[in-house]
């Protein structure tokens, strides 16, 4: 079986990054340590938003204008600090916000506007920086899911945000790298960052030994096997496949994401930007499009934004759990259940707007830049086929 994803990281990385451990267990620090001066690494995206919002001074009850759909903990992060949430729904066709939404949305109380970055598909910022900065609005970037390797956020942006997460496009397994345009804000981040406890060797090593697991456990073969097994034994694949893939599991985001990367970590991290190859986005956007190719515009999300790397597919269906049976048994991978990202309502009203993207009958594709021709082609006649019914 073809599975949904694979991680972006070869063999070899991680036998390197084990011997970064191992190293580092018995006092050896070899490598050398560098980022631009501008970037500043953290443990994840998480912590530095947490970082940020601390060194911002912001007062219970200011307002955070936020993309209405993003991982809970982020909204966690912003509900600890006391903060207001105002989300700004997502149109499903260009997956970008408006300036009218924007607009609409600011009163004094308004201090910052989190834009976040869905599916590997970049939004066009710049309508909305000009809003912003005319209202004297810190501007943060989530670019968790957007990386590749060329974009570096909005000139005008204050902060960027970078994930090199397990799953994420060039993972590192863990670490982010933060973008600080502001040299006060900038040292005061990395102040809160250093006072950080580093997190144990051990843990990386931990997430080095769970990644070899994923890329071995993804191969054809035992990712069939596997899904064979849980199908006569009753068990529930998805979660299972979502067990291995989790990267802060439980409960009190401040309390987990309150670390610096180790050693090892910022070595691999360091190596993975150095050696970021850009053909694989080029490889990993043609395949979807062939995918893709065919298929009504209004399934296909962010169908008309033309910067979309397709991190990950997600289309929109009737009858997903139709789909994914039918896309199983002929050996391709597929989900609702592959995303973490939850969506948030104004004032807990549920309505929808015109396009407004819902995360309600998403299934997400199987992308493997190692599909043959004859793979891609049968996929996509399968979407096709459950298209027309």
């Amino acid at each position: 079986m073809i599975a949904r994803g694979r991680l972006d990281i070869r063999f070899t990385e991680l036998f390197k990054a084990a011997l970064f451990c191992i190293g580092s267990a018995c006092g050896i620090k070899k490598e050398r340590i560098q980022f631009p001066k501008n970037q500043l690494p953290c443990l994840s995206v998480r912590t530095g938003f947490h970082l940020l919002i601390d060194s911002l001074n912001l007062k219970p009850g200011d307002e955070i204008l936020v993309s209405d759909i993003n991982i809970p903990d982020m909204f966690a992060i912003i509900t600890a600090h006391h903060l207001k949430i105002v989300p700004l729904p997502i149109n499903q066709d260009t997956l970008g916000l408006t300036v009218g939404q924007v607009e609409a949305a600011i009163t004094p109380k308004t201090k910052l506007l989190l834009i976040t970055h869905l599916f590997g598909a970049t939004m066009d910022t710049e309508p909305l920086l000009n809003i912003a900065k005319l209202h004297n609005l810190i501007v943060i970037e989530d670019c968790a899911q957007a990386y590749n390797g060329v974009y570096a956020g909005n000139p005008k942006s204050d902060v960027v945000l970078f994930s090199f997460g397990l799953i994420k496009t060039n993972t590192a397994l863990s670490g982010a790298v933060l973008l600080i345009k502001n040299e006060q804000l900038l040292a005061a981040v990395s102040r809160l960052n250093n006072k950080l406890p580093v997190q144990r060797t051990a843990r990386y090593f931990k997430k080095i030994f769970n990644a070899t697991l994923i890329n071995l456990l993804t191969t054809r073969f035992l990712f069939g096997l596997v899904y064979w097994l849980c199908q006569r034994f009753g068990k529930d694949f998805d979660a299972l496949i979502s067990g291995f893939t989790r990267g802060f599991p439980g409960a009190d985001v401040i309390k987990k994401i309150g670390y610096r990367p180790c050693y090892a970590n910022l070595c691999v991290l360091q190596g993975k930007l150095r050696g970021f190859n850009q053909s694989r986005i080029d490889q990993r956007m043609s395949l979807a499009n062939r995918i893709l190719q065919g298929l009504d515009q209004r399934n296909i999300i962010g169908g008309t934004n033309l910067r979309h790397t397709h991190w990950v597919i997600p289309i929109m269906v009737n009858h997903p759990p139709l789909l994914i049976a039918k896309l199983r048994e002929k050996g391709f991978d597929a989900t609702s259940k592959a995303s973490s990202l939850v969506k948030v309502y104004s004032n807990n009203q549920v309505s929808k707007t015109s396009n407004e993207l819902m995360l309600q009958n998403l299934v997400y594709l199987p992308i493997d830049i190692k599909m043959n021709q004859k793979e891609v082609k049968q996929l996509n006649q399968l979407l096709l086929d459950h298209a027309s019914n």
